[in-house]
């Protein structure tokens, strides 16, 4: 416990640390978000190569990505962020088509090797393609909310805090009320009074952080409709979006038949087992950004 703890204190003080370098200039933020895509990458790599064994005795199948393939993805990790920013300082506002252009590149790639490489299994490709969808082709719309303009300090915010809130209360929540389980047959732990826990908490912290945001900034709200109604549904949906994408990675390690993605963080595993829900929420956020709040 108190090694999970040391790491939580370390890991927010290096995401404030971020945010503080961010107003420097804002494409710092982006190193953080390139550090989750390599280790990211590195890991979902290194958790399809593993074989262990499933509760009920046998072992999980072995999905073989071949030496290419795992060269390809890493690549698409490398420069996926880099790409981006040298597009974006040439030409404002266009560093998105970097992104399809090497998302592009990289299925190409796989599909060629599919065709030059025996070795290569449609197993292995669909693999390669998850790599490369998850993390770092899901981390683009973090990239993306850095670079909106106005509001996306609001929108950092919301992500690096609604998620941990959602998360961290659903776990107290479920450990005291306890009752009926949520997904027994994907996560036995989790239950549905956590995960209501959690979002109730999380719209509180979307709804806390939104009102400390107009009180210390010049921010005018120039939404759809009021702004507690559209901060309400946001810290609702955020919340749902971040237990979801706990879900998501309990059923990854589930079927690959491993209990943490990683060891980089002492006491909570890999870094996708601290940003699973993140990655979720922070694609809504920069959707509902677009469209309905900026």
């Amino acid at each position: 416990m108190l090694k999970r703890l040391i790491t939580g204190i370390v890991y927010i003080g290096i995401i404030v640390g971020f945010f503080f370098l961010r107003h420097v200039h804002t494409s710092l933020f982006g190193i953080l978000v390139y550090a989750f895509s390599i280790i990211g990458t590195l890991e979902m790599i290194q958790a399809f190569a593993h074989k262990s064994a499933q509760p009920d005795g046998s072992l999980a199948p072995k999905v073989a990505m071949t030496n290419a393939q795992k060269s390809a993805v890493m690549t698409y990790a490398v420069f996926f962020a880099p790409a981006y920013y040298t597009v974006n300082h040439l030409y404002p506002g266009e560093g998105y088509r970097a992104m399809l252009v090497l998302s592009f590149v990289l299925g190409i790639i796989l599909l060629c090797l599919l065709v030059v490489d025996r070795k290569t299994t449609l197993e292995g490709v669909g693999a390669s393609l998850l790599c490369g969808f998850y993390p770092t082709a899901i981390l683009a719309t973090m990239l993306l909310t850095n670079d909106l303009g106005q509001g996306s300090t609001l929108a950092l915010l919301l992500i690096f805090t609604i998620s941990p809130i959602a998360d961290s209360f659903a776990f107290v929540v479920g450990s005291l009320v306890k009752g009926k389980k949520l997904c027994p047959s994907i996560s036995p732990n989790k239950t549905i009074s956590g995960a209501i826990g959690g979002v109730v908490f999380g719209t509180g912290g979307c709804l806390l952080i939104y009102w400390l945001y107009t009180l210390t900034t010049s921010y005018v709200y120039a939404g759809f409709g009021n702004p507690w109604v559209m901060f309400t549904i946001v810290g609702i949906i955020c919340s749902v979006m971040t237990e979801f994408g706990d879900l998501v990675e309990s059923v990854l390690k589930r079927r690959i038949g491993i209990k943490d993605m990683g060891k980089i963080l002492p006491g909570h595993g890999g870094i996708l087992d601290r940003i699973d829900g993140t990655l979720f929420a922070s694609t809504f956020i920069y959707i509902v950004f677009v469209l309905f709040i900026l």
